[in-house]
């Protein structure tokens, strides 16, 4: 759980004024500069803190003012991680972007290889409409000579007929 001084220091912590007032000496939100002390707690014994300056003095008012002595140790670690974090997706970023422009390239490519092909398929469809022209051409030729076959099988089956019946008529009127 949090004390009101941690609340503090955290809210204070945020300020970059207050960033760079920690390495020199922290003023207190009291206004009076903090002093630095060492904590006998035994949670964190010796660790050096930076507290009101009016801190257990008696009778006076004091504000709770608390924060680490080595947090600006921490802050650095913590912008050196956040450093390496932006390198690290700096990095990750160029490879996406050497990967797009492969892929960019790709498409380039195919996107040729495609409108090739579309033109072959252009030229093949264009033979293949010459193909069905000279298929029905040939077509109607041959539905003509169908026409003219029947026909002329009509005039051999009638001429055939005439023949038979006046040979029938010659051999009866003999």
């Amino acid at each position: 759980m949090l004390s009101e001084g941690d609340k503090v220091s955290s809210s204070v912590s945020s300020s970059s004024i207050v960033n760079h007032t920690l390495r020199i000496n922290p003023i207190c939100n009291c206004g009076s500069p903090a002093s630095l002390r060492t904590s006998n707690t035994p949670r964190n014994p010796g660790r050096s803190f930076f507290g009101c300056s009016k801190y257990n003095t008696k009778g006076l008012p004091h504000c709770n003012f608390f924060i680490r002595a080595d947090s600006g140790k921490e802050m650095e670690n913590d912008l050196m991680k956040v450093f390496i974090e932006i390198l690290m997706k700096k990095e990750e970023l160029q490879k996406t972007h050497e990967e797009l422009q492969k892929t960019h390239e790709e498409v380039r490519q195919l996107l040729q290889l495609f409108r090739r092909r579309e033109e072959e398929v252009r030229t093949m469809m264009e033979e293949v409409r010459h193909c069905s022209e000279e298929v029905r051409r040939r077509d109607g030729e041959i539905v003509k000579r169908e026409v003219e076959v029947r026909r002329q099988r009509t005039h051999i089956r009638i001429c055939v007929a005439v023949s038979i019946l006046l040979y029938l008529y010659f051999i009866r009127s003999l």
